[in-house]
């Protein structure tokens, strides 16, 4: 006979027991349930990087190793670039949700006829450079006159471009063709300069070579260009839901983008460890990071707020894509931008 709340005899006790046991396994089925049901609940998202990861992409990496992108309710995959991927074509065709792309590449695609909305650019300044040998006494632009410049063949347009917007006389300056990841003649003095390079990858390679450089970015010339802007269909920004889903995925990482502003080194650091593309030297991912913060803060986005796409900028490079023949018409970036998305998540002002 039971004198309290628990039975004292023995058979009684392995049947609590096993009642107790039932009700444990059922309150655990029932916690996966609901884990399964969380899980289920959070909304796939697509997103194709502008190139292969490294700390260029520490935002979208680094918010989805941290669990930013899934406090927000997303399931984000997220596709490295690499040869053979086209951002915008991907984009177009609705393989992919948002991409990462350089606006010249989006402003093709819109002269083809392709339909975008750029909401977010990660570039204030193109950090796409003319890099020099200090010892050839070049300190601007118009220096190059009488120099050597190992020109790139696909940047050759845009070296045209870059010495008619900066008076430079063609026929003062030695050019010669160059491959498309060859530094060593830069290195060995056969050339002064090497267009294009970009402005914390090449240069610090060479300078590991032991021969001192002066980087000069194209935006400071006339062909600026926020590179790795952020776009996605108009049909797919026209839904509603999907454009909440926008500032969801803004949000997370933006919210990462802080973590690298905090500690450059130490966002080097994460994607070389990550292992999110063999063979990257944290040497000079540390040199990238630290000078890559330089390119994506100015007074703009002081002004407005990191991230901002600015219009002012859009136009120059539509003119300057006409110029170079990377699109065949003038393309108004007006109705292109978007700052919907920005606005909602209203990012630092920095």
């Amino acid at each position: 006979m039971s004198t309290g709340l628990f039975p004292t005899d023995a058979t009684q006790r392995r049947k609590l027991r096993v009642r107790l046991a039932a009700v444990a396994f059922a309150a655990t089925a029932l916690a996966g349930l609901a884990g399964s049901a969380g899980a289920e609940e959070l909304t796939k998202l697509s997103v194709v990087l502008g190139y292969v990861p490294n700390v260029e992409s520490f935002g979208a990496e680094y918010a989805l190793k941290q669990g930013y992108f899934k406090d927000e309710g997303l399931d984000v995959t997220v596709i490295p670039a690499g040869q053979g991927v086209d951002q915008v074509q991907m984009v177009s065709a609705g393989t992919v949700d948002i991409g990462i792309s350089n606006p010249e590449q989006i402003l093709a695609g819109v002269a083809q006829g392709a339909k975008f909305k750029v909401f977010a650019s990660e570039f204030q300044k193109t950090p796409m450079a003319m890099t020099c040998r200090k010892d050839s006494g070049i300190e601007k632009a118009s220096d190059i006159a009488g120099k050597r410049v190992g020109v790139k063949t696909p940047a050759k347009p845009f070296f045209d471009l870059f010495m008619s917007k900066n008076s430079i006389d063609p026929a003062s300056v030695t050019t010669t063709s160059i491959g498309p990841n060859d530094i060593s003649v830069l290195i060995s003095g056969q050339i002064d300069c090497e267009v294009t390079t970009f402005a914390f990858n090449e240069p610090r390679l060479i300078e590991a070579a032991g021969v001192p450089v002066n980087v000069f970015s194209f935006g400071d010339y006339g062909l600026n260009s926020q590179v790795d802007s952020y776009f996605v269909s108009d049909a797919f920004f026209a839904d509603p839901a999907k454009k909440e889903l926008l500032v969801k995925y803004l949000r997370a990482e933006q919210k990462a983008w802080m973590e690298f502003f905090k500690d450059p080194a130490g966002a080097a650091k994460f994607m070389v460890e990550g292992g999110f593309t063999d063979g990257l030297d944290l040497d000079q991912q540390t040199y990238q990071a630290e000078k890559q913060a330089l390119y994506m803060k100015d007074a703009f986005t002081a002004e407005k707020g990191f991230m901002w796409v600015n219009l002012d900028t859009w136009k120059e490079t539509a003119q300057n894509a006409l110029a170079s023949k990377v699109t065949d018409k003038l393309i108004d970036p007006t109705d292109l931008l978007s700052t919907e998305i920005l606005e909602k998540v209203a990012p630092p002002k920095m």
